[in-house]
């Protein structure tokens, strides 16, 4: 069963946005505070998502405080303030000419430059205007690097790396939607050499998705040597990445169907890569190749139990037990996946809305299993027990129609019915 993909914007826009808060009274001299401060302040008030009415409100009241402002630090966090309340009402037009017209100033302080830069570039990217979103990234990039060289103990340091580090990031995935491999792998390789140099380490958490970023670039390019090589050093290097345990697997498919398969191209990325060894083995009358397989993926099962890797293997463990015929070992490897909590308290990114997806599969796969078998009553309470999904209707559509044809062969096969 193919587990459908939400398109989603970059990891680190929300790091990219949280980065370019700007307090809009740091720097109020104290006689202005009533008047250049706290008009301003208020809009903080104000949610994460605003009214065209509201926002042309509170952009009327910041102008007009604006132009008594002769603070000229003050004045530019004011007009930085107006560009995310129209970004905040949708009004990205307005939105991204107000952030470019900052950001090209000369006499622009550069933490608010560089936040610009990032909102122009958010913007173009949302709109799908990738030339005008690469340029501001890497405006983003130039002038961070500016401002962190020779920076050792500065307040505004780490946001500037955040930033800088979201733009590459940003980069690299515009390149890789553009097939322009060799591209991203230079601005994640640009990346990894600029974590290298945070000696705290406080950007850390970053350095392994970035290498199975890299790592996924080089096999979609057609090198799968270097994928392997990359592959294989992050997953013991990093451990505690939320993907360890998944990477040690797909790397064993790729290297599987690079021997066994005549199509060895991943286009994909490694993302594929099991799905693709379980249609080979679906395809093949001999199946023992697998079985060494299937034996490393129940000690990984075992490894990563009770983390986000650890639902994803066993969903793959489930369908190749199902694809070698072992069907009541493959229904209660989809139990466990469905009933399974996520543990994983030191991964930093823990994508539990995938594994939910996931578990919600594992419970409708279970289902089937079990009405093939005859056993109505556990597969109507398996069907029972998934969740209700007002984003993803597409569970809830199959799940309607599975239950529905359980009730069907119940009754049609009377006989079955105790079971």
């Amino acid at each position: 069963m193919d587990i459908r993909k939400k398109e989603s914007c970059s990891l680190f826009f929300l790091i990219a946005l949280a980065g370019a808060i700007i307090p809009i009274t740091k720097g109020v001299p104290p006689a202005d505070t009533s008047t250049a401060g706290e008009v301003p302040a208020a809009t903080y008030k104000l949610g994460q998502e605003i009214t065209k009415a509201e926002a042309e409100s509170a952009i009327a009241a910041l102008e007009k405080v604006l132009a008594d402002c002769k603070d000229n630090n003050l004045a530019f966090r004011i007009r930085y303030r107006i560009g995310t309340i129209y970004f905040k009402a949708r009004m990205n037009e307005a939105a991204k000419n107000q952030f470019s017209q900052i950001a090209n100033e000369s006499d622009c302080p550069e933490l608010i430059r560089v936040c610009s830069f990032n909102m122009a570039g958010q913007i173009s990217r949302m709109e799908g205007k990738d030339k005008k979103a690469l340029d501001a990234f890497n405006q983003v990039v130039k002038y961070s690097e500016q401002q962190i060289t020779g920076v050792k103990e500065n307040s505004i340091a780490p946001v500037l790396m955040k930033l800088c580090y979201s733009a590459l990031f940003s980069r690299a995935e515009i390149y890789q939607l553009q097939r322009d491999y060799a591209a991203g792998i230079a601005e994640y390789n640009c990346l990894l050499r600029m974590l290298g140099q945070d000696k705290e380490g406080r950007f850390s958490q970053y350095i392994p998705l970035a290498k199975d970023r890299v790592s996924q670039l080089y096999l979609r390019g057609g090198d799968i040597g270097k994928y392997i090589e990359i592959a294989q050093r992050l997953s013991i290097d990093y451990p505690q990445y939320y993907r360890a345990g998944v990477i040690k697997f797909e790397t064993e498919c790729v290297k599987f169907l690079r021997s066994a398969a005549k199509d060895s191209e991943f286009a994909d990325g490694s993302f594929a890569a099991p799905v693709r060894l379980i249609a080979y083995f679906k395809g093949s009358n001999d199946k023992s190749p697998a079985k060494p397989i299937l034996e490393k993926l129940g000690e990984l099962c075992k490894e990563h139990s009770n983390t986000y890797a650890g639902i994803l293997l066993n969903y793959h463990y489930a369908w190749l037990l199902d694809t070698l015929g072992e069907k009541d070992k493959a229904i209660e490897a989809f139990a466990q996946v469905s009933s399974v909590n996520i543990k994983d308290a030191n991964s930093k990114i823990q994508p539990s809305a995938i594994a939910e997806t996931v578990a919600e599969y594992a419970k409708i796969q279970r289902a089937i299993m079990l009405s093939e078998k005859g056993d109505y009553r556990r597969a109507l309470e398996a069907a029972g027990s998934l969740c209700a999904h007002q984003e993803q209707s597409h569970i809830s559509d199959l799940a309607k129609s599975v239950n529905e044809s359980i009730v069907t062969l119940r009754r049609e096969v009377p006989a079955d019915g105790n079971k």
